[in-house]
């Protein structure tokens, strides 16, 4: 390959141009979002029941639904959540499973169980994800009085949502906030009784004459035509006069609105009551292309509708531009600290050029290559070219100062020395990339969560790793001769600086490596070996032992984004109107913060809507609050939330409340950092024993808050029909129920305007009736003697019950979810199995369901990663180095950097976390890397000398490029060490390890490599 490129200049200048083209193109165009999407592929069944309980949900929807799909392949869990009016049932599948397929298989499951679901149960299938995540959340709300929400709902489900789905760019629209348009029909029970019109049979007599109806077709001489009866009134006049006796009509016995549906929920953005509409991105779309898109067509329609304020009540996209921006300055900031760093060591001005023009065509390359490969920008890829940097100035530097040194001492000319002096290295050189490649490449692998977290990562730094080292090996040889072609020329003053500088610092340091080998070889030389290496094998004893448990193990470590995620709860009879009032004073406190951005609060939840409010009763909120980023603010996001906590426990009527940060859990499907899950075949004592297992564990260290998924604290009302009664009415108790519309049930569908969306004809009891229990038992019933009161054959009184039930894997279960703030789940966790095991929970399933589930299970995996990586390194090295006892003084070398990496992460208060493990690995890769080097000039020299001499020799000749390359990494890793970037606290503790270990790993390899190899050295 080096003569091939070496004999075509222009070849290799005119590719890494059309490299830097590309690069930069793929750089601006390339799909750009904050993390890659990780999670498992989700289904989500959602199935509309009108009036219907939850208990009733429960075990005519759920559960039927629940067994079918549960039939499926590759199913990892299947839960519920069951309220009044719907159920919402989740299905989720392992990765392998993909999400159209598993769509596919639960509509298909769907399709079977239909038949076994209530005839009036209208499921819906959606698909889930990191997608769902709103990109931008747009609020609504009217500029003038004339113009009611009711209105704005209308514009925005008929026409403002369908404009914006005409753009391809846009993956989904969702729209939330209530005040759903209806055609309401009010009935008056009173005057309906007056004339003998019994309730079911007018809601029968509505549905059947307003409604269009195919009758069938024609076909004859004359030509073909269809048959149909027009029964659709589409103008409130004509719907009043809708005959339902004879001389009787609707506008008679009730009053017709167009108007809005009874609310089950409501949307406030930024302090305002409004819609929101919740702009979706499709699976695998860019946050900001859609992001983009969206804010221009929104600009578009402000001019359109001038009397609806259009603002952004929440984003993604402010994130993760900050974080792209961020991640490029760090990529800035760790290339002028490497090269300084390369300054330092070689006091040489020609090489800094050659590794700085190497730099930007590696950067570019490896943007071209993910471009190609239909990849996306993230902070994972940013992350990986960063670390890169380190790896790729080793193969840079190792060329361009083996050609100067066959200038320089060997006399050679430039054009024979970059010839000579390439090839000498070519072996080394491409040893080093294919063993840090051998480390790395099982983890893309291992399946499961961190497969899908890092591939982009290891795939990234694979990427770079080959590119520096074609570039190596084609385009710093060409430099050289550039650089060399009037020879080695005189160091000029600030090179002689640098080289001083060195010589008098880290130069000095070679004295005290040289030393500990001659203290290795001197009298009893076998007991001075034994205590060097039990020495260090009881610090990393020492060291893992005491500092692991200290740190605490995470999925991965808390972030501080800029945004807050509360979910709170009033009381569960309060309707969204009083919630939202009861809620007012802290919105207005927290619409005078000065950091604050921008506030979304959603209440209840809407059927099809799974962006906001997905599963919450209508007096529960879940609220989203962007704050300015970190570097702009005094506070941290967990200072801020304590605040929060403190504020929104001085609201009357709050039942319960979490703040947490936005990325609390690894994965959205984890319901808490620490989730006790309780199951069992009935469900009426599970929150008497959830509300245990919350006294048990509230001491906890480092929990925030802590809060049951459900409760039976829901005060119903409760018709007691005396069956014998109402039979000598000749009554049954579905006769009386339908005689009572207490639940807006449809009853026709309006589709005959043209402008608008489909509008639902509910028919609602007028007057007090459906307000208050008084009246309704003066309600009156139509039977065959005539009219009676309600409570002439039914006891109506209160009684409590379950407002919500939850459902996970066929059993009833209920969620005791507790939320930190920084401390390890590992600790957390632990704390709470104690606290547990004390507690009797005989006749119920106890489980934990937080992050320690995922941690356990990732680190599981990237262990078998790094056992797999090493294997394949030993057996490497065993074929480089034709030497089994040399391969294996290098990986000894391996496991004895934990001591590095335990201190790093100490040091910088990270937890042992998925990250950390992957830091781990990637040390492992530069200490071979480094092994490698010294390895090499052990195995020459010796040629020409004795063991202890060519050990001596080793150190003293490679001291120098060891370091350099472990400092040049580090100098790479510091942004990310610092955290420079919104994010980045995720993969921090990857370079803490990496940087605490590669200082613990240069001394390993500069005086335990040698001491093994001239100890083992059999031709002595």
């Amino acid at each position: 390959m080096f003569e091939f490129f070496h004999r075509r200049p222009y070849l290799i200048y005119s590719t890494i141009v059309a490299v830097f083209f590309i690069g930069i193109y793929g750089l601006v165009s390339m799909p750009k979002n904050l993390f890659p999407d990780v999670e498992r592929p989700t289904v989500i069944i959602v199935t509309k029941m009108p009036g219907a309980t939850a208990q009733v949900v429960t075990n005519v929807v759920s559960k039927p639904i629940e067994e079918e799909v549960a039939r499926l392949a590759l199913i990892r869990d299947i839960s519920s959540i069951n309220m009044a009016n719907f159920s919402i049932v989740k299905a989720e599948f392992e990765y392998d499973k993909g999400l159209n397929a598993a769509a596919v298989d639960v509509s298909n499951a769907l399709s079977i169980v239909k038949g076994r679901l209530p005839k009036n149960a209208a499921p819906s299938v959606y698909t889930t994800g990191a997608f769902t995540l709103p990109v931008d959340v747009i609020t609504l709300t009217p500029k003038i009085k004339e113009l009611s929400l009711s209105e704005v709902r209308k514009i925005a489900d008929s026409f403002i949502k369908p404009y914006l789905l005409s753009n391809p760019a846009i993956g989904n629209v969702e729209v939330f906030g209530g005040y759903k348009s209806a055609i309401n029909i009010y009935i008056d029970p009173i005057k309906a009784a007056q004339y003998h019109v019994s309730l079911d049979k007018l809601t029968q007599t509505i549905s059947a004459i307003n409604k269009d109806i195919p009758l069938g077709f024609t076909k004859g001489k004359e030509g073909f035509f269809t048959l149909s009866f027009y029964g659709e009134k589409n103008q409130m006049a004509k719907l009043k006069a809708l005959p339902i006796k004879p001389n009787l009509h609707l506008g008679d016995i009730a009053r017709v609105e167009w108007g809005h549906e009874k609310r089950f929920s409501g949307y406030i953005g930024n302090g305002k009551e409004g819609i929101a509409l919740a702009i979706q991105r499709a699976p695998g779309g860019s946050v900001l292309d859609v992001s983009n898109t969206a804010r221009a067509e929104i600009e578009k329609l402000e001019k359109q509708y001038s009397n609806i304020d259009f603002q952004i009540s929440d984003t993604q996209h402010d994130l993760i531009q900050t974080s792209n921006d961020n991640m490029l300055e760090a990529l800035r900031d760790a290339i002028i600290y490497t090269l300084i760093v390369l300054m330092f060591f070689l006091g040489n001005f020609r090489a800094v050029v050659a590794v700085g023009l190497s730099i930007p065509a590696v950067f570019f390359g490896t943007i071209s290559v993910i471009l190609l490969f239909g990849g996306e920008l993230n902070i994972v890829v940013y992350t990986a070219i960063i670390l890169s940097l380190g790896l790729l100035i080793d193969d840079a530097v190792v060329i361009i100062e083996n050609i100067e040194r066959h200038i320089s001492k060997l006399g050679e000319k430039p054009d024979d020395a970059v010839i000579k002096g390439t090839k000498e290295v070519l072996l080394p050189d491409f040893a080093g990339t294919l063993s840090t490649t051998m480390i790395l490449f099982p983890l893309m692998f291992v399946g499961g969560f961190p497969q899908h977290i890092f591939r982009p990562l290891i795939s990234t730094l694979l990427i770079a790793l080959m590119i520096s080292y074609l570039l190596s090996v084609t385009f710093i040889p060409h430099i050289a001769r550039f650089l060399y072609r009037n020879g080695v020329t005189e160091k000029n003053r600030v090179e002689k600086f640098f080289e001083k500088f060195y010589t008098n610092t880290v130069g000095r340091l070679i004295l005290p490596y040289v030393s500990i080998l001659k203290f290795s070889n001197g009298k009893r030389s076998f007991l001075r070996k034994f205590i060097l290496i039990a020495g260090i094998l009881v610090m990393l004893g020492l060291s893992v032992k005491n500092i692991m448990p200290i740190i605490g193990r995470d999925v991965m470590p808390p972030m501080d984004t800029g945004i807050v995620k509360i979910h709170l709860k009033f009381s569960s009879n309060a309707t969204v109107e009083e919630a939202t009032k009861d809620l007012q004073p802290f919105l207005k406190w927290l619409q005078k913060q000065k950091e604050v951005k921008m506030s979304s609060v959603a209440f209840g939840s809407e059927a099809g809507v799974l962006s906001l409010g997905s599963g919450n009763l209508p007096s529960e909120a879940t609220i989203t609050i962007n704050y300015v980023n970190r570097f702009k603010r005094k506070k941290s996001i967990w200072e801020i939330e304590e605040e929060l906590r403190n504020k929104l426990h001085e609201l009357k009527g709050l039942k319960s409340v979490d703040v947490f940060d936005f990325g609390a859990t690894a994965l959205s499907s984890i319901k808490a950092p620490l989730d006790i899950r309780l199951r069992s075949n009935d469900y009426k004592n599970l929150p008497q024993m959830a509300d245990k297992v919350s006294r048990q564990i509230a001491d906890i260290q480092g929990l925030t808050s802590i809060s049951t998924s459900w409760k039976n604290d829901f005060s119903e009302v409760n018709v007691a029909v005396d069956v014998n009664k109402a039979l000598s009415y000749g009554l049954t108790p579905m006769g009386i129920a339908s005689q009572l519309p207490l639940k807006g049930q449809i009853v026709s569908v309006e589709g005959s305007l043209s402008s608008m969306s489909t509008q639902n004809v509910r028919v609602y009891l007028d007057g007090n009736f459906s307000q208050n229990i008084e009246s309704l038992k003066m309600f009156p019933l139509h039977t065959k003697k005539g009219e009676i009161p309600l409570s002439a054959v039914a006891k109506i009184g209160h009684q409590l019950t379950e407002a919500k039930i939850e459902r996970n894997k066929m059993l009833y279960s209920i969620d005791v979810g507790a939320y930190r703030s920084t401390r390890p789940v590992s600790q957390i966790t632990a704390d709470a199995n104690k606290r547990l095991s004390k507690l009797n929970t005989s006749g119920y399933e106890l489980l934990q369901e937080g992050d320690i589930v995922e941690i356990n299970d990732s680190m599981h995996r990237i262990l078998k990663a790094i056992a797999i990586g090493v294997v394949l390194d030993t057996l490497l090295m065993i074929v480089i180095f034709r030497s089994v006892s040399l391969a294996m003084m290098m990986i000894f070398i391996l496991p004895l950097t934990m001591i590095g990496a335990s201190w790093g992460m100490l040091l910088f208060g990270k937890p042992s976390s998925m990250p950390s493990m992957v830091g781990l690995l990637l040390l492992f890769g530069i200490v071979i890397n480094n092994s490698i080097i010294v390895a090499d000039f052990y195995r020459k020299y010796r040629q020409k000398e004795a063991p202890f001499e060519s050990a001596m020799e080793s150190i003293r000749i490679r001291f120098r490029p060891v370091m350099m390359t472990t400092f040049g990494t580090i100098a790479g890793m510091i942004p990310i060490a610092l955290e420079q970037a919104v994010g980045l606290e995720r993969l921090s503790p990857l370079a803490d390890v990496a940087i605490g270990g590669m200082i613990i790993g240069s001394f390993l390899t500069l005086v335990y490599l040698p001491m093994f190899a001239y100890g083992f050295d059999r031709k002595k």
